[in-house]
Formats: structure tokens, C-alpha cells, sequence
């Protein structure tokens, strides 16, 4: 919002006389109180232009300028709560991309304030969820992207970490990717299983996508009797994940695969978090 040192507010009028002469009439507009109130604000007397605003609003509680520049003063005395009320009241009255935007920076304010020092991550969650639903599309958000992630990474949730990390990146298409395997964890109807222990083998190099696996029981492996390890043709490459610190939602544990049959075989479907192999069970061939 703009203050009456971006204004002109002296008008003036030219009117023909009687005469054929030209007569210049000059009237001093007067400056609207929000904009004195801003002017305040700017100065840093936030309490007198809080007065001045809360004046103005009983005058005329429909103007969404007042509402506005209330918004913007609460927010410099940080007082978030009180200020996306009033940004609320002037959206009500005036639905525009420049409201959404200073509503969603007091937002994403409250929010970091909410994370830290208060470090109540679920209140944080959802204003940093509000400021991203009500920030422009074409504006940019990998600041709010950013403190996503680290709430996240607090709340010790990996995989949408790593998803906000490369939003606030602008790593779009990988976000996209890694979006579209949280989706398939979720929902396939496959058996999906975890490779673990790849770094005793030859690391990742030998799951390309599509390759088929060979699983083989391990009944007599001494650490776990349900160690099934993992071949290609006749190399090992690693063991089926069966600890809670390998295992991801939407995988089976080795323990709970133990009804497959000798030839078992099992298709490397993707590289999960740049880091776990996703392999699918697959019909012996």
C-alpha cells in the first residue's frame, strides 16, 4: 500500500470565466488515514499509527485499506494472530494477488517464529500449509519450501525432507519424481521389498531399472535365520531389508516375505531417495 509521500494531494481544476479568461481553482485532497498510519509505521511509532488505523476502522470498517495497513502495522509489532485476521477481513473485501502475498509472508513470520524458538512443529506445519495455499502461484516459494523442510527434518520425516529440500532447490522434476514414488509406495498392489547391506557388495552400481534379481533364503544365516540375500546371475548384491532402520512404509521385511519359494525373482523398479533400491516380486521365471 502506498503513503501519501507517493501521492499528489493537491488538485486543481481550470474553468472559463465570464470573461474568456481562465480561472485555476487549487483544493488540498485530504490524506486518507491508512496512509498516514503507514507513514507512522515506516517511522517506527507503531503504536501511534495503530491508534490512527483503529480510528480510521471506526469510521469505515468496509474500506479494505484500513484493514490492510492494520495487517501490515500488526505485523511490524509482531503480533501474527491479530494481523491474518485483519489480512482476512481485507480479502473479504478485496480478493487480490498483493493481499494474498503480504498475508502469506506474515504467515510463513508466524510459522518460522512457531518453529523456533517455540518449536511447536505441528502448529508451524500448518501456517507454513496456510502461507503456501495462500501465496501466489507466480510468486516465489522456496522460502517457504525451505522452512517446510526443516520442520520436517525435526519432526525426523526423511522422505519429505528430502521432497521439500528440492522444491526450495527449484529441483522441480526430481520433486516431481520422488512425488511419484511416495505414490506408488503407497498405493501399488505389488509385494515391494528394500535392498540393504549394499555397500559390503558393489554399492549401487548393479540395480538399473528393470534388471531381475535373483532372492535366495538364508535359514542358516547366524545374525538372522530370515536373511534372504539378494544375486545377479551369480553375484551377491545385498540382503532384503528386515531392520527397522532399513525398511520404509510401503515395503515388506524380509520376515514378512518368508513364504516365497526357491526361484524367487524380484525387478528393480527405482532408486528410492537416492539411496534405497526398490525392488517388486516378481513371478518366477
Amino acid at each position: 500500500m502506498s503513503n501519501d509521500k507517493d501521492q499528489n494531494y493537491l488538485e486543481y481544476s481550470k474553468d472559463a470565466a465570464e470573461d474568456n479568461t481562465i480561472q485555476t481553482t487549487f483544493r488540498i485532497r485530504e490524506i486518507p488515514k491508512s496512509d498516514k498510519a503507514l507513514r507512522l509505521r515506516d517511522e517506527g511509532k507503531l503504536k501511534e499509527a495503530l491508534n490512527i488505523i483503529d480510528d480510521a476502522l471506526e469510521l469505515d470498517s468496509n474500506d479494505f485499506r484500513n484493514w490492510h495497513a492494520k495487517a501490515l502495522i500488526l505485523d511490524s509489532l509482531d503480533d501474527y494472530g491479530n494481523a491474518i485476521e485483519s489480512f482476512n477481513n481485507a480479502i473479504k473485501l478485496n480478493d487480490s494477488d498483493f493481499l494474498r502475498k503480504d498475508k502469506a509472508d506474515t504467515l510463513y513470520k508466524f510459522a518460522k517464529v512457531t518453529f523456533f524458538p517455540a518449536m511447536d512443529y505441528e502448529k508451524a506445519m500448518k501456517l507454513i500449509d496456510d502461507a503456501l495455499n495462500c501465496l501466489p502461484q507466480d510468486e516465489d516459494a522456496s522460502e517457504y519450501y525451505f522452512l517446510k523442510a526443516e520442520i520436517f527434518e525435526s519432526l525426523e520425516q526423511p522422505i519429505e525432507t528430502r521432497l521439500y529440500y528440492l522444491k526450495a532447490e527449484g529441483e522441480f522434476e526430481k520433486a516431481n519424481e520422488l512425488s511419484s514414488q511416495i505414490e506408488l509406495l503407497k498405493d501399488s498392489s505389488d509385494v515391494l521389498i528394500t535392498v540393504s547391506g549394499t555397500n559390503f557388495f558393489r554399492g549401487l552400481a548393479p540395480f538399473e531399472k528393470g534388471i531381475i534379481l535373483d532372492l535366495v533364503k538364508e535359514p542358516d544365516n547366524e545374525h538372522d535365520s530370515d536373511a534372504i540375500a539378494v544375486y545377479l546371475d551369480d553375484e551377491q548384491v545385498g540382503y532384503v531389508a528386515n531392520s527397522p532402520y532399513t525398511l520404509i512404509d510401503g515395503v515388506k521385511s524380509a520376515s514378512e516375505i518368508r513364504f516365497i519359494g526357491d526361484n524367487q525373482k524380484a525387478e528393480v523398479l527405482f532408486l528410492f531417495l537416492e539411496s534405497l533400491v526398490i525392488l517388486k516380486l516378481v513371478d518366477d521365471f
